[in-house]
């Protein structure tokens, strides 16, 4: 679900299909799991070269990231490939200390620029402030705030971020989701139910992307960017 408030109303609410995984299961998964391979290619695939660099294991990746020798367990929300075509927004990561307390969360956005940019948020949670450092929208300017939200997985699991700009709460993006257990016959019915999802999630921003212009929103040009820091303001 998105809501944005200013300079115009546009509310978009939309069934999705995400993935949780702990990443220390993904060689069961690829073994148990008819449909589904890791780096290699599948109906449904997940690949180290979609997160971070490319260069090394995702929970490595991760681990290399947060720094804290401490956190042993990481559970990653994502998109993973369908006939080998991937999208995401944004993968969300549970870092979990070895005794099963949250050390820390990992955001890794993504724009349809080809751009990533990985960010550590830190605190006592379940709530998170962190600056904007990656061009996103067109139609949103990098002078913003994210104010991220998260509740831990079990049942459900649902992540919440509020835009924050000059005091105000320009717009808010929900992500909700019931938990479904990864057996052969439950991926069937969600490739069914939800197919060709990346592609889907693409073509909906872009479908957005046209009625923000066509209600006059201001535009707001690509600016540079450098690997490992993000957009760079003007």
């Amino acid at each position: 679900m998105h809501v944005r408030r200013t300079p115009v109303r546009n509310a978009f609410t939309y069934p999705i299909s995400y993935w949780l995984i702990d990443l220390d299961e993904l060689p069961e998964l690829d073994r148990r799991l008819k449909l589904v391979s890791v780096n290699r290619r599948n109906v449904v695939s997940f690949s180290d070269r979609d997160h971070f660099g490319g260069d090394r294991p995702v929970k490595q990746a991760v681990l290399d990231l947060v720094g804290d020798a401490d956190v042993e367990r990481v559970l990653m929300l994502t998109q993973p490939r369908v006939l080998n075509y991937v999208f995401n927004p944004v993968t969300f990561y549970w870092c979990y200390r070895r005794d099963g307390s949250l050390a820390c969360m990992v955001a890794e956005l993504n724009n349809t620029f080809g751009e990533r940019l990985p960010e550590v948020l830190r605190g006592a949670g379940p709530s998170y402030e962190h600056e904007k450092h990656l061009h996103v929208s067109p139609f949103m300017g990098l002078d913003q705030t994210y104010e991220y939200a998260f509740a831990e997985p079990g049942d459900e699991v649902w992540a919440r971020i509020h835009v924050r700009e000059h005091g105000d709460r320009p717009l808010t993006a929900v992500l909700r989701g019931r938990r479904r257990e990864l057996t052969n016959a439950s991926v069937a019915r969600t490739l069914t139910r939800y197919p060709l999802m990346p592609a889907r999630v693409l073509g909906l921003i872009h479908w957005q992307a046209v009625r923000l212009w066509l209600k006059r929103v201001p535009f707001h040009h690509k600016p540079a960017f450098e690997e490992g820091k993000g957009s760079l303001r003007p």
